[in-house]
């Protein structure tokens, strides 16, 4: 299918790491594959690094950890300290707005979530528009940090607008 294979990780910008690594394990049963950056080790200064991936000078990432979520994409950690979010593009910025995660019972995955300390929106709720279907929901939590986590269901298929020429939807086997 050409170049593009699929999403390899989603990096995310978190006020603690230990406690950020600590919620993924509980929440998701994520698992930490490596740390790129250690606390009191050598961090990466933005100073250095702002044309090279925009984290913005007098900032510097202090911590980084590539985690695996089941079969899906990674998710890099960044910890990041001396301000977050002159610019919305930038590593020293907090978060993202959400990630899903595909669930088989949401009920399930919000229970791990709440116990792992996250707090669930309202919901679950019924899929609309191109979505709707038997069965297809979703429920938004919020991680301890203020980041939104989609879990969904998608058991009946998807209006696609041209399937022919952009292919089904990925979803986890």
């Amino acid at each position: 299918m050409g170049v593009i294979k699929g999403i390899e990780h989603v990096g995310i910008t978190v006020p603690s790491i230990e406690a950020a690594e600590r919620f993924f394990q509980q929440a998701f049963g994520a698992k930490t594959l490596y740390a790129l950056i250690e606390k009191g080790g050598k961090s990466q200064e933005g100073d250095e690094m702002y044309d090279k991936n925009g984290l913005e000078p007098g900032t510097r990432i202090i911590a980084m950890r590539m985690m695996r979520i089941a079969d899906g994409a990674n998710v890099e950690l960044f910890e990041v300290e001396g301000g977050h979010g002159a610019t919305a593009d930038a590593p020293s910025h907090m978060g993202i707005h959400h990630f899903a995660l595909y669930v088989d019972d949401l009920e399930e995955a919000a229970a791990r979530f709440r116990d792992a300390g996250g707090t669930m929106r309202e919901g679950p709720i019924e899929l609309g528009g191109k979505e709707k279907g038997p069965g297809n929901r979703c429920w938004f939590g919020v991680a301890p940090w203020g980041m939104q986590v989609e879990f969904i269901h998608l058991p009946s298929p998807i209006a696609l607008d041209d399937q022919a020429s952009s292919g089904p939807r990925w979803l986890p086997g």
